[in-house]
């Protein structure tokens, strides 16, 4: 698999038309994300292809660790600065001046991901906060990276639209993750158990799609659907947002009947959605 560094530079050196530059300062736009970066070597991925890191406070936006401790965790060893995690693995941290004339501390990009996973490994105090936004940054850099190659060996490229589209699917996973937890902390509070919370489920899937979870599902993951299928299709992206959007929905309309809840959620979600929906 292309490494992590080369995916992340993928999306917008392929646009970058002009020579590069050790200290270039530039944004580079990924998954949803814009990190202010510092290219490191104009060649550090090959002839053309430049590698690029980004400080802790980029570090601290994304993946949560606090600059104040990032900065903590720098040593000097052999006149060079190292980032030492508390299991005791460097990582270099290399001083460069800007195209500003600013000098800046940075890591190359793709290390950023493996700070990430060995905090995860070895989280010694780390706290639950800080581990659920790793392992957000790690998922969203591992499936992003996974896709690109996948997208390559099935379409023999990977386009921005197809980066735009992975970005938006994964942003909707994650915002349903938290819409979900609130809703099913609603559903037990008024003594669901065991099938009961599959059958809510299902009444917003069948109210919003027609079918229920499963076989909505089922249907996301075909890749040659039939033409009915194929003309009433609705993107997963599309169709988990509506679900989240619901779910929250039934939890802030909800006055002390289930069903009446979910009723007016959906009518409500199916009017919001009404052009990504079959007709």
């Amino acid at each position: 698999m292309r490494g992590n560094s080369q995916i992340f530079h993928l999306f917008y050196f392929s646009y970058f038309k002009r020579k590069m530059e050790t200290g270039d300062l530039i944004k580079v736009g990924y998954g949803g994300k814009v990190f202010d970066c510092v290219v490191i070597d104009p060649n550090g991925l090959g002839k053309g292809q430049p590698s690029v890191g980004f400080g802790f406070r980029m570090a601290e936006k994304y993946a949560g660790i606090p600059h104040n401790t990032l900065s903590n965790w720098v040593v000097e060893l052999e006149q060079e600065k190292v980032l030492k995690l508390p299991s005791g693995k460097g990582f270099r941290v290399v001083e460069i001046v800007g195209s500003d004339d600013n000098t800046y501390s940075v890591i190359e990009a793709s290390e950023w991901f493996n700070i990430a996973v060995d905090i995860l490994v070895n989280p010694g105090r780390t706290g639950k906060g800080l581990k659920a936004k790793l392992g957000n940054f790690v998922n969203w850099f591992a499936v992003k990276g996974f896709y690109a190659e996948a997208y390559t060996s099935l379409k023999g490229s990977y386009t921005s639209k197809d980066s735009r589209a992975t970005s938006k699917w994964l942003e909707a996973r994650n915002q349903g993750i938290a819409a979900r937890k609130t809703y099913t902390d609603l559903l037990q509070s008024e003594g669901c158990q065991g099938t009961e919370f599959g059958y809510w489920t299902n009444q917003i899937y069948r109210g919003l799609f027609g079918k229920s979870a499963v076989e909505m599902k089922n249907t996301w993951e075909l890749v040659n659907s039939d033409k009915n299928i194929a003309r009433n299709y609705i993107p997963e992206s599309t169709g988990l947002m509506a679900v989240s959007f619901c779910e929250d929905l039934v939890n802030r309309i909800y006055c002390g009947d289930l069903k009446e809840a979910h009723q007016e959620a959906i009518t409500i979600t199916k009017k919001k959605f009404l052009a990504e929906f079959p007709v």
